[in-house]
């Protein structure tokens, strides 16, 4: 329980950190009239999603099912940024079309000393985020709140491109101008991917789709090691909100008992959620390694299925 605290609490902080600085700059953005700022502004806004994922995600996970939710809460996840994914992006298109507008009239006249102190501001507690929140994130080996590190670090290396850019239009003047809108139309598209990539990984989440085949393969890996599994077949996956629901077809030797085919079949569950937290559930289905299920359909190694016996 000490360790979910201290999960949640770095959460928490970088949550709140997020919203106060990127409301400022979004703020300090639109009155000092740099469009850079308030497309950092807007990044910062947008590693709210991280936390606030991550937090549901700590939250819902002891969350038992209940009447109306048999699979659990976690789709809820995928909804929320469904949602707000959505939004970013309307929003980012948006930045990238006024930046290419002030491109050509030529509007863009931002002033830069206020805005580059703003920049490093941002810089140096979003660098001091990211080397905490990987701190806990390695002590309490967590993918989850490690990935949540590295969205603090993009943070602070889009406000150093943001502070550079508006240190050349602060020392060379007017004629400089241009790299507000630069730096706007880069941070625009970097925020359009991340949109991007956001909302479509959502409605996969909500579609069943599977994770990718990296993640697929590393999770098999602990079925035939397992001792008694012979085989298996029809190995699903899917991802809810930031965990993984698994199930298959698992063939055990046809001779064995009842209960020592369901001690197989919890052996490779616990084995697989051991070497990867971020399982929640495994649904297995024990059935007999018949030839027919091994030769069409079945994975197992040929020295197994040499020793079977009375395979037909």
């Amino acid at each position: 329980m000490i360790e979910y605290r201290s999960a949640k609490q770095v959460t928490w902080i970088g949550l709140l950190l997020n919203l106060l600085l990127g409301c400022v700059k979004v703020a300090g953005g639109w009155a000092l009239q740099s469009k850079a700022l308030l497309a950092d502004g807007a990044h910062s806004l947008l590693d709210l999603l991280t936390d606030i994922a991550v937090l549901v995600g700590l939250s819902l996970a002891a969350k038992p099912e209940d009447a109306n939710h048999h699979y659990g809460h976690h789709k809820f996840v995928s909804f929320a940024k469904f949602f707000v994914g959505g939004m970013l992006l309307l929003f980012s298109v948006g930045l990238v079309l006024a930046a290419l507008f002030d491109f050509q009239s030529g509007s863009s006249q931002p002033t830069a000393g206020a805005a580059v102190v703003l920049a490093l501001v941002s810089l140096v507690i979003k660098e001091a985020l990211f080397w905490w929140t990987r701190s806990v994130a390695r002590r309490l080996k967590s993918e989850l709140i490690m990935a949540n590190a590295w969205h603090h670090r993009m943070d602070s290396l889009s406000s150093l491109g943001v502070a550079a850019a508006l240190c050349g239009v602060w020392i060379g003047g007017p004629q400089w101008a241009f790299l507000d809108d630069a730096v706007t139309l880069m941070l625009g598209g970097y925020l359009t991917f991340e949109s991007c990539k956001i909302f479509f990984r959502a409605c996969a989440d909500l579609l069943d789709a599977a994770p990718e085949r990296e993640i697929i393969e590393d999770l098999r890996e602990h079925i035939l090691p397992t001792p008694g599994a012979v085989a298996y077949h029809d190995f699903r996956v899917r991802r809810v909100g930031d965990l993984y629901e698994i199930d298959l077809h698992l063939q055990v030797d046809p001779t064995i008992s009842v209960e020592a085919g369901h001690s197989i079949a919890r052996s490779v569950k616990e084995s697989m959620r051991e070497q990867h937290p971020e399982v929640s559930t495994v649904l297995i289905h024990v059935e007999p390694a018949n030839r027919e299920h091994l030769m069409q359909r079945g994975l197992s190694g040929a020295d197994q299925q040499e020793e079977i016996p009375n395979v037909k």
